[in-house]
């Protein structure tokens, strides 16, 4: 309202100025103040209404307008349960959700008791909390199991000594093979050959020498022919 009304005219009201509100009919000489919110709105603040804040995911408003807000530091399983510090503010602090033996399923987002391994004629492997159920084993599956990989690690030290032998088996044996080669040529040894050593057969003999005669004939009769050849070049020249 800028000025009352009196006889003569009306009461002179004026649009509230920018960050301020009046949500309801008044006589004020002033608007009221747009909250100021911490991590913004979730209804914006106009002339004629007041707005809400609001906080983002992950926290939690500290007073009644939720101007200012806390983050939430609750775990699966816990809940936040308020703490009133007066002058319109609050904190929190985190409880379990699930009271005595229960546990929180966070699928199904509810409390479930754990399991009572014994009542089942099983051993609890690991106790329930406050998040998961109790794990529960069968004690003659798990002897079992146990006596199975006993026998799988035995097969198999047995398996891999046996490769382990065979191969150096085969290395050996080839090793010695190749010794054995290279001393039994070193032992052979290729006597010289001299052609005084061969002796010839009577035949033999006979052949050669005749063999040697007919070459020296054949010798001579060239040079018979050539001499003959130099003398008729000579005479006609």
């Amino acid at each position: 309202m800028k000025d009352f009304c009196s006889e003569t005219r009306e009461t002179d009201c004026r649009a509230c100025p920018e960050g301020t509100y009046a949500d309801h009919i008044n006589a004020f000489d002033r608007c009221n103040k747009c909250p100021s919110c911490q991590q913004g709105f979730a209804e914006n603040c106009t002339k004629t209404t007041k707005g809400n804040c609001q906080c983002r995911p992950g926290f939690l408003c500290s007073d009644k307008s939720c101007s200012l807000c806390e983050e939430n530091k609750c775990s699966a399983g816990e809940e936040p349960k308020k703490i009133d510090l007066g002058n319109g503010s609050y904190s929190y602090k985190c409880e379990f959700k699930c009271p005595g033996n229960n546990f929180f399923d966070a699928k199904e987002d509810t409390c479930k008791p754990w399991t009572l391994c014994g009542a089942n004629k099983l051993v609890e492997k690991t106790p329930g909390n406050k998040t998961h159920d109790a794990v529960c084993i069968d004690p003659q599956g798990d002897r079992r199991d146990h006596t199975n990989a006993h026998w799988i690690m035995s097969i198999g030290f047995v398996f891999l000594s046996l490769t382990l032998f065979l191969f150096m088996f085969y290395v050996c044996s080839k090793n010695l093979r190749r010794n054995q080669r290279n001393s039994v040529a070193s032992k052979i040894s290729v006597p010289a050959v001299k052609t005084s050593d061969f002796h010839l057969s009577k035949e033999e003999s006979g052949l050669k020498l005749i063999i040697q005669d007919e070459f020296k004939d054949c010798c001579s009769v060239s040079q018979l022919d050539s001499s003959l050849f130099h003398k008729e070049t000579t005479c006609s020249v």
